[in-house]
């Protein structure tokens, strides 16, 4: 069986020819007009979405890094009002120590002071009694002068000296 050209030629289905032409003329085309510019958008898309990922670590990264800041700061700001707090507290114990030490001290100065009136007070009574007896030993022995003293007398007199003194003057 020998084939001849024409008869190959007849027998060949030109239909099935066309439809793979086409086919091929439509992929062509679908690759050169479709295939690349979706492979270039899904190619961007990617790359958009692997840098909002980035952005997105990097936020989260941040965002932790200023939570262990502000923690940081925070326990740094109690740990400052605790010091604050205890210095507060040592410088009140100090002032009531000051004030009892100084109330104490005027205390001692008021009673001071009162004893040393009391004692001025005392002074000037003894002094006041020194005088009344002495204003009654001359009153007295300017009556035994004028008259002779017998011991009934002598008794009298003392007893009416005595008379006059307030006892808690003699104490």
């Amino acid at each position: 069986m020998r084939l001849e050209w024409g008869t190959i030629v007849k027998n060949i289905n030109w239909t099935l020819i066309l439809n793979l032409v086409n086919f091929a003329l439509l992929l062509w085309l679908l690759k050169r007009l479709l295939w690349r510019p979706v492979l270039a958008w899904l190619d961007r898309r990617r790359q958009l979405e692997e840098e909002r990922l980035l952005r997105a670590k990097d936020a989260q990264a941040q965002a932790e890094a200023l939570l262990r800041r502000r923690e940081e700061e925070l326990s740094q700001a109690n740990r400052q009002a605790r010091e604050i707090l205890a210095r507060a507290e040592a410088e009140a114990q100090r002032l009531l120590r000051e004030a009892r030490r100084e109330a104490r001290d005027q205390a001692q100065r008021i009673i001071a002071e009162g004893e040393a009136a009391a004692g001025r007070a005392r002074e000037e009574a003894l002094a006041e009694l020194r005088r009344a007896y002495a204003e009654l030993v001359l009153l007295g022995a300017s009556r035994v002068l004028e008259r002779e003293v017998r011991p009934a007398d002598h008794e009298r007199l003392l007893a009416e000296l005595t008379g006059r003194i307030d006892p808690r003057l003699l104490q």
